[in-house]
């Protein structure tokens, strides 16, 4: 029987922002079901707690450590302590990040420009930072930072677009400079998709957002937690083993309509 192109078996995954209903938690659980191991990462202990539980209980194997990818030494440490755990570091999945204030006006916050960039782009360099080393030692490796269509189009408020439009280029530059150790560096862009930070607790944004960005979309539909975990799941795989400095849209097709 051919081998499984999409097998992840004896890889380990470092994943940053899975504490919340995102993209890193469901990403977590996709890799863990093609045979990753996961190591979970974020702010909340608890939620932590109850995510690698869950993995667990479906059969998989994963680990955590509270971290706050803003402070580098938190980084360094649970990066370190997902080598201790399983030995080795394969893929990063760099989905930890926030709106900030959002609003269409110009509106110079510098509070809010510096917890934007320290989380959503001095997160991603942190732990491409201390990942890499690891990567380039074992001859391969991935790292996924997860973009958004605000990288793609003008989105959202001037910190959050400015942060995401710096990953835009970062993918290219360490795609080019980490390509001769092994290393594939490629990002995804989501469209509007439903997770804690588009529609947080006490808030019903369906109708009032995603609707509307589904309407509008080629496909008409948004993506869902699922359809990114996937487009990682892809990326992070042998099928993806010539692609590297691609960005891709998963948004049904929003950023292409202005």
């Amino acid at each position: 029987m051919a081998k499984d192109i999409l097998d992840l078996t004896g890889k380990v995954a470092f994943i940053t922002g899975a504490s919340s209903r995102g993209i890193g938690s469901g990403t977590a659980k996709v890799l863990a079901e093609h045979g990753a191991k996961v190591f979970l990462t974020a702010r909340r202990e608890e939620q932590l707690k109850e995510q690698v539980a869950a993995i667990e209980a479906a059969g998989g194997e994963a680990g955590y450590a509270v971290c706050d990818v803003a402070v580098a030494e938190q980084v360094e440490a649970a990066v370190a302590a997902c080598v201790e755990r399983f030995g080795r570091l394969d893929i990063m999945l760099l989905s930890a990040g926030i709106s900030g204030d959002y609003t269409d006006d110009i509106d110079f916050d510098l509070e809010d420009w510096r917890n934007v960039q320290s989380i959503n782009l001095d997160g991603v360099y942190h732990a491409m930072m201390y990942g890499y080393p690891h990567m380039a030692e074992q001859g391969e490796g991935v790292i996924i930072p997860v973009l958004s269509m605000a990288a793609l189009k003008v989105s959202g408020a001037l910190p959050y677009t400015a942060t995401k439009g710096a990953l835009l280029r970062m993918v290219p530059w360490c795609a080019k400079n980490m390509g001769p150790h092994g290393i594939r560096v490629n990002g995804i862009a989501p469209g509007l998709i439903d997770t804690d930070m588009t529609n947080p607790p006490g808030w019903d944004t369906t109708e009032m957002l995603h609707i509307p960005a589904a309407q509008k979309a080629p496909l008409r539909r948004c993506a869902s937690i699922e359809d990114c975990a996937n487009a990682v799941l892809f990326l992070a795989s042998d099928a993806a083993r010539c692609i590297t400095g691609q960005v891709i849209a998963v948004d049904g097709g929003e950023a292409m309509i202005e």
